[in-house]
């Protein structure tokens, strides 16, 4: 039997990455709370036609983040029907795009053999593979951070389309304003100034980058957002720049948080959460962690930067979360196949194998979510799914019966779910002339208007990893 070619084994690997990402976009729920809030947000864009404010409830704006996502999002729910994989299929899609971006960036380096190194090992990185699939603003924000690190190192030395590429260096900056706003250019900042300072080229940033018109393009893809958006809800750009790209990073105990809560970790937590989020190739690394390589150009040396930028910048951070560290993969993967490229014989024999790793975890945690959901469930699919088993009325109510936003609940019942815990708005229920249903959990039954609970007889009863939910109908 013919042995397998090292780019069918690539491709084999990166093929069952897919195959799993995919199956987990299909079968596990949006979770509570990033996911479904982003979920839901984008669903709320897309009923209400609203394309410039973000709405975390009705008749309350978001203003923690601007709208790349959700633009995405939503288009692809008007598209596709408004479902959890909708939702999640633009991440994916800017994934499959970086790995195209590693595959030529490595590729024009170091061969064909390092550009698929350096692709399967983006692919596969635990962080990377999990984000690929998921409702939030961090795909595309790596995207962009992305394009805007390959851009600037092309215009300065590719020879074909220089041009091209160093508009799309401001390009990207003016689509990271609108993914995560001022981090979007400040990360990426982080290395090249670094390898421009270093390398003392600062004549070639000059000459290769159109700095004025360039400027220009970037405030005229980002700028009219942020006007509307302040127009439309006074009030946005304080919060936004002050609050969330200042306070939520130097204040620990950050107390403005409008829709959450700080992530505090002691300082310099950012580093084992990226060595987790780049899990295998984080152990397999180590291999090379003592090994001095070197180009003439500096192009170790910005990928270096790029690796390290990032997590240098978090480290002095209290207030963090695990998709920070996504930054910084599409420029660990390009060092990765820059070293393995050096050692084709351990690349051939051992890539292909270990990105099945992080195919095989996937696996597994679908399998885990779908059969002890009891456990690992945190979502509102299943009991809307027995709401909807009743055959509700079009002009029925929905009441989750809870003190917090129950984002999957209104993502998954269309909107007609709303959470309240105000006695007031459980006994309207009782004269507005339809059969309605209340969700309630077991420890927040107590709390219902006693006439109220009377009306209603228990239909379902379901447990997730919060507690036992009540289905209750007239």
């Amino acid at each position: 039997m013919k042995k397998m070619s090292f780019t069918a084994r690539v491709f084999t690997a990166f093929s069952a990455l897919l195959l799993v990402r995919v199956a987990g976009m299909l079968l596990i729920p949006l979770n509570e709370t990033t996911e479904a809030r982003y979920g839901e947000m984008a669903r709320k864009m897309l009923v209400s036609g609203d394309w410039v404010t973000l709405w975390h409830k009705y008749g309350v704006p978001f203003w923690a983040k601007p709208p790349l996502y959700a633009w995405l999002s939503a288009a692809s729910m008007g598209l596709f029907g408004a479902d959890a994989f909708a939702a999640r299929l633009p991440s994916l899609l800017l994934s499959v795009l970086m790995c195209w971006l590693v595959y030529d960036a490595a590729r024009r380096r170091d061969g064909k053999t390092a550009g698929l190194t350096a692709a399967l090992a983006l692919a596969s990185s635990t962080g990377f593979f999990v984000a690929g699939g998921t409702v939030m603003t961090d795909p595309s924000l790596v995207f962009c951070t992305m394009l805007v690190q390959l851009a600037f190192w092309h215009a300065l030395h590719d020879e074909k389309n220089p041009r091209l590429w160093a508009w799309l260096f401001f390009t990207g900056c003016g689509l990271g304003l609108l993914s995560k706003g001022p981090v979007a250019l400040v990360l990426p900042g982080l290395p090249v100034f670094f390898w421009v300072l270093i390398r003392k080229e600062w004549k070639a940033l000059w000459q290769k980058l159109p700095w004025v018109r360039g400027t220009l393009l970037t405030f005229i893809i980002a700028a009219p957002w942020y006007l509307m958006a302040e127009h439309r809800t006074p009030g946005f750009l304080k919060y936004f720049i002050v609050g969330e790209n200042i306070s939520r990073f130097l204040d620990p105990h950050w107390k403005g948080d409008l829709y959450g809560f700080a992530h505090a970790y002691p300082y310099g937590a950012i580093w084992p959460i990226a060595f987790g989020g780049l899990f295998p190739w984080s152990l397999v690394a180590l291999k090379w962690a003592r090994t001095r390589l070197r180009s003439e150009d500096g192009w170790i040396l910005y990928l270096v930067l790029w690796s390290i930028a990032s997590l240098a910048f978090f480290t002095f951070c209290a207030n963090i979360i695990w998709p920070y560290v996504l930054m910084m993969q599409p420029g660990f993967a390009l060092l990765f196949a820059a070293y393995a490229a050096r050692e084709e014989t351990f690349v051939r024999k051992y890539v292909p194998l270990t990105a099945l790793v992080t195919a095989l975890l996937g696996a597994a945690a679908i399998f885990a979510f779908r059969y002890f959901p009891q456990k690992l469930a945190n979502d509102q699919a299943d009991i809307i799914k027995a709401w909807q088993a009743t055959g509700p009325r079009p002009n029925s109510h929905l009441v989750f019966w809870s003190n917090r936003m129950e984002f999957s609940a209104e993502f998954y019942s269309g909107g007609r779910a709303f959470v309240t815990d105000d006695p007031r708005a459980a006994e309207l229920l009782l004269t507005d002339g339809t059969r309605d249903c209340i969700i309630t959990y077991t420890y927040n039954e107590k709390t219902l208007p006693r006439d109220v609970r009377k009306a209603f007889h228990e239909v379902a009863r379901i447990t997730n990893h919060r507690g036992t939910r009540i289905l209750l109908c007239q």
